[in-house]
Order: C-alpha cells, then structure tokens, then sequence
C-alpha cells in the first residue's frame, strides 16, 4: 500500500478541493519525490521510484476523474437552486446595506411590475405605495441594527394594470463568505386574502350589526355562530347558544318540522321566508321568518348551514289589524248596502247591521235599546251573547243609572274601559254579566233620539280607537236611516193627505158644478123660451140679453174650472178633426165680439189667401184663441187696437194677438202662464176672471203640438200673444172636410118624435120641456125616476133626456132597467147633467146612454142629437 493509501503526509488524500490549494501542495510534495528519488537512485533503486511515479499517476488522474464529477454535482445543485429561486412562489429580493437591490427573482419582477434590469440599483422602498414607504424604511433600519423584525403588510406602488397589490414581506441578514453583509427580502402577495380578509371582516361588522338575527350551524344543527340580534330575538347570549343545537328553542309540536328543515338543507335545498314560531328562552313565543341557506367547502359538499331569523310578531299584528280594518270597510260597505236596498223600516235589518258590528270590532254582546214606556226608560229590544238570566236583568233599563241610559241622556257616545275596576254604580248589571269593557253609542238624527246601541266583551279591557270609529259610523247611518224612514212615513202620510185633498177638491168642483148647472139650466131654457116668444117689450128683451150673456159667462167660468182640474191631472181628451184656420179664427172672434164692441176697440186683420188647414179640436182652439182676445180686450183701454195676424212658418202656422195695451213688464213674462196668475195693475183692471186662462191655453196649445209665447215691451206699450200650430200638408184638394161644414138646419126633421124629459128638478124639467115643444117635438114630463118609468112603459117614447142624480132611482140605474126592456132597446137615451168629469161619461156610456150632455144644455145641439136616429151604443 502506498502512502496515500496510509494517510502519510507526502499523500495526495485529503489534500483541499481549492485548484490553487491543490496545485501548491503538488509543487511541494514534488519537490520531496524529487530529493527522494535522487536518494533512491543513488542506491540504484529507480524501478522502484518509476513504479511509484506511475502509481501516483493513476491516482492524480482518479482524483481528477473525482474532481471533475463533483464539479459537476455543484453545478447541477447550482443550477436547481438557481431554479428553485427564479420560479419560487414566493418573490426574493436581495438588498445591500443601504437597501439597494442586487438580486430579484421572476416572481418579485412580476409582483413590483418592473424587471431585473430596472430593480437593480434602487431601493425596494421606491417600489412601494407612498403611505408604506416609511414603514418599511423604519423596518429595514431595525434590522440594520441587528434587531429581529417579522413580517409586514404592505402595498406595493400601483400600476395601471394592476392597481393595488398587497405583500406580506419578510426580511433575514445574509453573510456572504467574504463577509459582507447582504439582506434577504422574501415578498408572498396575499392581495386575494387581503380582501377576502377584508371581506370576512366587513361581512362580520354587518352580522354583528344586523337586526336580523343570523346564525351558523353545522350539518347536525349545533350552532357555530350566533349574532347580537339573536340574542335579542331568543334572549340566549352567544355563550349560551353556541355548541348546542336549537331544540329548546322549537316548539314540541313544530319539531318535526325543524327536523325536515334540517334534512332538506343537508341534501342542499335552500329555504326562504319560511313563516314559523319558535320559543324565547322565557318561553314565550315570536313568529318567524326564516330564511336557510347550506354552506359548502371547496369540494361542493354541504358543511353547515346559515339561518337568518327575522320577527314579523309585528308585521303579522299589523297584517290582523289590517285585515280586520278590511272586514270593518267590507261591513260599512255591506251596511250601506243593506240601508240602500233592504227595508229602511225593518227592525231586522238595524239588528242584523249591530250583529255584524259586533263580531267586526270582536264583542262578545251587543243589544240595541229603544225609548220605553215610561219615556225614562229604556226597552231592550234586540241582543247577541246575553244569556237567559242576563237577558231579563237587562230588559229594562233606567236613564238615570245606567250605562246606556246616561249614553241615551247625554246624547253622546260612552265609552268605558277596565270596567271591572270602575266603580260607576250604573255599570253594575254589565259587571254582573263578566263585561270588561262597553261602548254606548245613542241613535240621534235631527236633534231626536231613538235609542241607543251599546257594544261589550268579555275579554279585553278597550275597543281599539278603530272600532270605535266603525261602530260611529255605523250608529250615523241608522240613525240617518231611522230619520229617513220617519221623514218617509212622515212624507208618505202627507202624500196620502194631499191626494185625498185633491180627490175632495176634484169632489168639491165636479159638485159645485154639478149645484151650478142645474139652476143655471132652467136659466137656459128660460131664455131660449123669451126668444122663441119673440116679445118685442124692449126692456123684457135687454133684460133677457143680458141674463143671457151672465149665464154664458158663468157657464164658461165653470168650464174652466173643471178644465184645470183636468189639465192638472192630464185628463183633457181632444175630439181631433181637419179643420180650416179661418174657422177657428172666425168662431173665437164670434164669442169675444160682444166685449170688443162693447170697449170700441178696433179689430183688425193680416191673414193668408190660402187655407190652412189643422188637425186639432175645434172647441179647444177657439178657446185658445177666445181668451187670447178676451185678455186683449180687458187689458187695452177703451177704443185700442187689437191686431190678429197669421202666417205660414214651414210647417206651422205663427197665430199673433197684438194689442196696445197696458203691457208687461220683462220681469213678469216668465210668470205669466202660471196657474191662477194675475199680474198687477192687471187685477186693478179684471173683468172677471180666475187667472187660469192663459195657463189653460198654453196646455191646450201644447197637447196640439205647438207652443204659445208672450212678448211685451214693457209696461204701457202693448202686448203680443203668438201661437205656433202644425198645420196639415193637403195634396190637390184643399176644400175642408165634411165635419166643418157648417149643419143644416133640423128642425123639420124633429118635428112628431115623441121626448120624456126626467128631472127631479122642476124648473129645469119644464123649461127644457117648453123648449123642445117650441121646436115641434112632442114632449112628457117626469119629476123622478119611477114616475119616469111608469111614463115611458105607458107612452112608449122615442127618445128620453135624463137627469142622472134623481133621489130613490138615480138616471144610470133607470137606463139599465130602459134598456132592459124590448121596446126601450133603440131609443135615443141622453144623460143631462150637471156631473161633467170624464168618469161621468164612461159611467153613462156603461149604463146605456147613447149621449152624454152637461147642463146648461145647448138647445140646438140637443135638438140634433134627438132628431138623428139612435147612434152607435157608446158613442158620446
């Protein structure tokens, strides 16, 4: 073995791995080979010292061989680390001593945003955000001086693609083998945590800050977390609730349902706003909304679960209040219904209205109370929720110490709370009856009271000012409806007095004239008698004119009485006939003549040549006309002027009466077709008159289809009365027709009829008689309707004039019996009365008259009904 192999000092083994170090060792050693080989070869060893050499020389070339591979090894551990620092996850940075970069790997380019080239040479503190940069400096300064600092938070210089990146950076002294002294900075970003953080911790201020309680659970249902609003909601603080579950807190019936709220979240499902109660630590329950949701890990799996509680004690209060109002709206809805269309009258309806007001406002009882006899009572007369027992201690109550009789005294609502502890001496029945609280509200309409309505429980001390305001309202409106009722009865009974007033007022005319007529029909006769006589005594003739011309005026006079009576109840019937204009005109200033001449007023005329022609009734339309005259001829002084005009307008006829008379002042004309109107200082200058002409008029005028109008001026300058009629369109011929010609005379014609006259009136019956001797006909008097009989069965006449209100045999009943026999079938029965209503002549016409005429008669128009055969039965 040679000396390398036995550690001698001339051995290469262990010689230093410096090249250098090794090459002054080698230079030394073979400096002494060299002196021992010149030994060696003085004792003529040399084989021995080439042997050697060459042994050396294997081992130099083997030390070579394992200098080579180890340098190698370094290189390629060199190269690892080189790796491992460029692409290590966490950014390195070497400082110098003043904080300069020397050295920066890939992640801390990229963390900086700068490259290597750019980082080397400044210092780290002038890549950091400004607010930091004194932070680290103070830090790096303490590790200068040789304290130990860890690690620390900063924010790097924003960039504009990437503007806020956040490092933790940790710094360590390295000692280089020079020993220099250089500075490890190892930067790690955590900007992703540092928000997350960020995250966590502002999620945590809104949790703890939450008025919702929110709480963390595990998959078991142990709770993890639990919030301030929890421990306000459960009154369970953190300590007490976290780590256990939530069982105490669910009440016994509703934990099956928390146990598939719990299975249900663990299979993932979420649940939200599910409406619920749970238990307070007291035990006292609160509604719930709860809202679940599961908690996840990385992997998707369900871990926990997170719950958010919310009180709606509240909001279900206020939900029951309101639907509560609504059932309140719904019942004054349903009670104006009730008062609308039931019986206003009807205790019923206001009962059944009190019941509904009671179970609204959430009574137990409500009675309804009515003025008793005496008044000083109170009369119970309805209830709900009385017993038996109570209900006869609660039939009578007196005003004066009670409840409802103080509500009723008062006229004001009472309204009494905790009535247990009220020491009222009028609440005793109702303490009696358990009743805790009561409101009286009395029934008063137009300052009258009717009642009271009083409403209890039984178990609540108050009525919530709400109830209160729908029981007033309700009270309000059957009061009004009781009100109403009365002022319905009230109306209802004057109208039933009103219209018997105006059945006996129609009674009292159609009397009055019926006792007018007949003194008036001998008057008549009377004066058709003198006439017929011809006495040329001048003073017997004015003294019949003028008799002659009051009868007519009194017979007009009724007439109109009893045509308003019927324009008043639109009973006037028109007998409608084609008729010229000229006619109507001519017959009008016919019968007005007498007063026109008698003032000296001049009457003029502006009419067409064409015939016009009119649909209408001859009588009424020269009535129309006639007063128009009339009241023309009263209002005009002495010798005036009266102007009658007409004209074609289209398809009417303009009628006018001007005068120059005393005229009308603007403010009057709207009045002046009223009833009974008289205009002053017309009424200074009537003639007679009962103000119902004009107003009769224009009723007529109108039932015509046309329209009557007034104009004046003024006062003292004249007026004019116009009246628009439809006139007829004729076709070729427009000669009038058959019914205006003007009749032939008949007296020949009546001359041997044989007439009974019957009339329990004597003068009226003689003097009719007289009369219709003079005109040739052969005439028997009876004085009473079974003389009249016996008279007509004997002498078996033509035709027969009966008076109709005959003591014993009235004048319809002897029709009947007439009637009834063969010979009296066709003979001409006219009904002469003084009863002139359109009832009196259906009345005739169903007893069997052929002619229904009013006293006084005209004689000529009796005389051509007598003398034409008998009419068709029924026609007047």
């Amino acid at each position: 073995m040679n000396k390398g192999d036995t550690g001698e000092p001339g051995s290469l083994s262990g010689t230093p791995g410096n090249p250098e170090e090794v090459r002054r060792v080698a230079e030394s050693r073979a400096s002494e080979r060299l002196g021992q080989w010149r030994e060696l070869g003085e004792s003529g060893n040399v084989d021995r010292l080439l042997h050697e050499l060459g042994v050396h020389q294997v081992e130099l070339e083997m030390q070579n061989e394992e200098l080579h591979r180890t340098q190698e090894t370094l290189t390629a551990a060199r190269d690892r680390y080189q790796d491992l620092y460029e692409y290590a996850p966490v950014g390195y940075l070497t400082l110098a001593a003043d904080g300069r970069i020397t050295e920066a790997n890939r992640l801390a380019e990229m963390l900086i945003g700068q490259p290597v080239s750019r980082l080397v040479g400044h210092r780290l503190s002038d890549f950091l955000a400004l607010p930091d940069r004194m932070r680290f400096r103070h830090r790096f300064a303490r590790l200068l001086a040789g304290e130990a600092v860890g690690a620390q938070e900063l924010d790097l210089a924003p960039r504009p693609e990437r503007p806020g990146v956040r490092a933790a950076l940790t710094m360590s002294l390295l000692i280089e083998e020079d020993g220099t002294s250089r500075y490890r900075v190892a930067l790690l970003d955590i900007t992703e945590r540092a928000a997350m953080r960020q995250d966590a911790s502002r999620l945590a201020a809104i949790v703890a800050s939450s008025d919702e309680a929110i709480i963390g659970r595990a998959v078991d249902g142990v709770v993890t977390s639990w919030n301030g609003a929890a421990e306000r909601l459960f009154g369970l603080s953190a300590a007490e609730a976290i780590g256990r579950p939530l069982g105490r807190l669910v009440p016994p019936e509703r934990r099956a349902e928390e146990q598939d709220m719990l299975r249900r979240v663990r299979h993932g499902e979420r649940l939200l706003s599910f409406e619920t109660e749970r238990c307070r630590a007291d035990g006292t329950r609160v509604f719930v909304s709860v809202s679940i949701s599961p908690i996840r890990d990385d992997e998707g799996r369900v871990v926990g679960s997170s719950l958010i509680a919310r009180d709606i004690g509240e909001r279900r209060r206020a939900e029951r209040a309101l639907h509560k109002r609504l059932r309140q709206l719904d019942l004054l809805s349903q009670v104006g219904q009730m008062l609308i269309m039931g019986d206003q009258g009807s205790a019923d309806v206001r009962h059944e209205l009190f019941d509904r007001v009671r179970l609204a406002v959430g009574g137990e009882i409500c009675a309804s109370y009515e003025i008793g006899d005496p008044p000083d009572t109170l009369r119970l007369g309805f209830d709900r929720g009385l017993s038996e027992t109570q209900r006869e201690a609660m039939a009578r109550l007196p005003m004066d110490g009670s409840l409802c009789g103080t509500a009723t005294r008062r006229r004001s609502p009472l309204i009494v709370e905790n009535l247990q502890d009220c020491d009222m001496p009028e609440a005793d029945v109702l303490r009696a009856a358990g009743v805790r609280c009561y409101a009286g509200f009395p029934l008063v309409a137009n300052g009258e009271v009717f009642g009271v309505a009083c409403f209890a429980s039984t178990t609540r001390d108050r009525f919530h000012e709400g109830d209160l305001q729908v029981i007033q309202t309700v009270c309000d409106q059957v009061s009004a409806m009781l009100e109403r009722t009365r002022l319905m009865n009230e109306l209802h009974s004057r109208e039933i007095s009103l219209k018997l007033a105006d059945r006996r007022k129609d009674e009292f005319i159609a009397t009055l004239a019926h006792e007018l007529r007949n003194p008036l029909a001998p008057i008549r006769n009377a004066i058709g008698l003198l006439r017929r006589d011809g006495a040329q005594n001048p003073q017997v003739a004015w003294c019949r004119d003028v008799i002659e011309r009051q009868v007519t005026r009194m017979t007009h006079l009724l007439e109109d009485l009893l045509d308003v009576s019927r324009v008043m109840r639109n009973r006037i019937e028109l007998r409608r006939e084609r008729i010229e204009l000229q006619r109507v005109i001519d017959e009008a200033v016919e019968t007005v003549r007498p007063l026109i001449d008698a003032l000296g007023h001049r009457l003029t005329f502006d009419l067409p040549d064409e015939p016009l022609v009119l649909y209408g009734d001859l009588t009424r339309l020269t009535q129309v006309l006639a007063n128009l005259l009339n009241n023309a001829a009263k209002y005009t002084d002495g010798h005036g002027c009266i102007d009658v005009s007409a004209r074609r307008c289209g398809d009417e006829v303009r009628i006018g009466v001007r005068d120059n008379g005393i005229g009308i002042e603007p403010h009057q004309l709207a009045g002046i077709f009223e009833m009974f109107s008289q205009l002053k200082p017309a009424l200074e200058r009537s003639q007679g008159g009962l103000g119902i002409g004009l107003s009769l008029s224009r009723r007529l005028v109108e039932l015509h289809g046309g329209r009557l109008e007034a104009y004046s001026e003024g006062a003292g300058r004249g007026s004019e009365f116009v009246v628009y009629l439809p006139i007829v369109r004729l076709k070729g011929d427009s000669a009038p027709s058959p019914a205006s010609a003007t009749p032939a005379p008949i007296d020949s014609a009546a001359g041997g009829r044989r007439v009974l006259v019957v009339d329990d009136n004597v003068d009226a019956a003689q003097t009719l008689a007289a009369m219709l001797a003079l005109l040739g006909l052969e005439v028997r008097v009876a004085f009473g309707g079974q003389e009249g009989l016996r008279m007509a069965e004997q002498w078996r006449p033509d035709a027969a004039v009966i008076d109709i209100g005959m003591p014993q045999l009235n004048g319809y009943e002897m029709c009947r019996r007439l009637r009834t026999q063969p010979w009296g079938e066709h003979m001409v029965l006219v009904a002469c009365t003084g009863w002139g209503q359109d009832e009196d002549r259906q009345r005739a016409r169903a007893a069997g008259f052929d002619h229904h005429v009013v006293k006084p008669v005209d004689p000529d128009a009796l005389i051509e009904l007598l003398a034409g055969g008998p009419p068709v039965r029924g026609a007047q």
